[in-house]
């Protein structure tokens, strides 16, 4: 990579390449930074000194020193001074990550490094609310958050980020349809940010993980990738040249309303055959209600404990249970079908609560790959299940507000 000197690097946009480096990468030296950013020495010194000065980065205590390994695990030369590595300040600034799904609404509390240092849930039915008893729900929620967390939020949170289960149009700032909610199109992000002031973005939850999988080089590797997220419905969160695709009307990627039969079973977004129709916790537990007895089952809102429990009697031998998420994993094989031969993603990340199953769904899953895909389309994209150990739609929310809280630092011209 060819460097890039002083008098011909806009500093705006290479001083945000340089924070959201340091994010992803952690404490870093300043060659580092140079070789990966293609920035000069003098050009990396000289904007890092500026940031320093703006409270934003800080020499960390740490350093590399000769002849150890760095955290990529090759070492250091032999002869020289060790490097005095960079870092984000925590406390240069704070988010807040909101998380709204089927009868549990998320806060947690990021710092300017991307951490979450608290969070909260709260059990609230939320398909009983108004479109105005959300919004209040909301403010009061967060108006507490804030105040019990006082000790380490000492400045007004620089943004906050919604992520919504369902379908969301970004730019609007509305949440089109969620099964969280009884009332359609409602905009949350206006009355959010004229009580907070700041940013403040909404996104689905899928997208939210897809962000949190670009911040993460050793999930995504590089590349264009999608993030496919099952569990209650079916998600999708597209990246395109390291960028999260909204399309122009903020409601791109809809990978779960994609048709596999047009007349199929009811979907919970009115239509009938899209994949998720098939796909969904709702969905098989729905199929499952015809094959075996099942007290207090509501297809409408599946519990974790009831499909953990569809999914036991499956690997326990249940043939009829263990067909259904046979079916589910073919559907899914052709629902990916089409999107390798639309976009081409380099991997294709299959996610979330729903992918417990992902043992019984993986085979046929190929299977409808193979049944539906060109053939000379067969050599990729690498598909990645990854565990839902960790809700990465929290981390996404609060990296998406970052990301839009380093661009708007600078426009508002506090850098001079």
């Amino acid at each position: 990579m060819s460097r890039r000197t002083e008098s011909d690097t806009p500093r705006q946009p290479s001083q945000i390449a340089i924070l959201r480096y340091l994010r992803i990468h952690g404490p870093a030296a300043r060659i580092d930074i140079g070789t990966a950013t293609g920035l000069s020495p003098a050009t990396v010194t000289s904007l890092t000194a500026d940031l320093m000065t703006q409270g934003l980065v800080q020499e960390s205590q740490a350093t590399v020193a000769s002849g150890t390994s760095n955290a990529n695990g090759t070492h250091g030369t032999t002869r020289g001074r060790p490097k005095v590595l960079l870092d984000l300040v925590p406390g240069a600034a704070c988010v807040i990550g909101v998380k709204l799904t089927i009868n549990l609404i998320e806060i947690a509390l990021g710092n300017f490094k991307g951490e979450i240092e608290r969070n909260t849930e709260h059990s609230i039915k939320t398909r009983d609310l108004t479109d105005r008893q959300l919004i209040d729900t909301l403010i009061t929620l967060i108006d507490s958050f804030i105040k019990d967390n006082s000790d380490i939020i000492t400045h007004p949170p620089v943004g906050i980020s919604v992520a919504v289960q369902g379908v969301t149009d970004s730019n609007s700032g509305e949440i089109i349809w969620s099964p969280a909610l009884r009332h359609r199109q409602i905009a949350i992000t206006r009355p959010l940010s004229e009580r907070y002031g700041g940013v403040v973005q909404m996104s689905n939850d899928a997208n939210c993980i897809a962000t949190a999988i670009t911040q993460n080089t050793t999930l995504h590797g590089g590349g264009d990738f999608a993030v496919i997220m099952l569990g209650y419905g079916i998600g999708m969160g597209l990246v395109l040249n390291g960028n999260v695709y909204n399309g122009h009307f903020g409601t791109a990627a809809e990978f779960g309303h994609m048709k596999y039969q047009p007349d199929g079973p009811l979907c919970n977004c009115g239509r009938r055959g899209c994949l998720e129709a098939y796909i969904g916790d709702y969905a098989i537990l729905r199929d499952a209600l015809g094959l075996i007895d099942l007290a207090d089952a509501n297809s409408l809102h599946p519990s974790e404990e009831q499909m953990m429990d569809l999914v036991a009697r499956a690997r326990a031998g249940n043939e009829d249970l263990a067909d259904l998420f046979r079916h589910a994993g073919k559907v899914l094989g052709y629902g990916i079908a089409n999107l390798i031969a639309l976009i081409g993603p380099k991997r294709i990340f299959i996610t979330g609560s729903g992918a417990r199953a992902y043992d019984l769904m993986a085979p046929e899953l190929q299977r409808g790959l193979h049944l539906a895909q060109v053939p000379e389309l067969h050599r990729g994209p690498e598909i990645v299940h990854l565990a839902w150990d960790k809700d990465l739609a929290l981390q996404g929310a609060i990296g998406q507000s970052l990301l839009r809280h380093d661009e708007n630092m600078f426009k508002a011209g506090t850098n001079t």
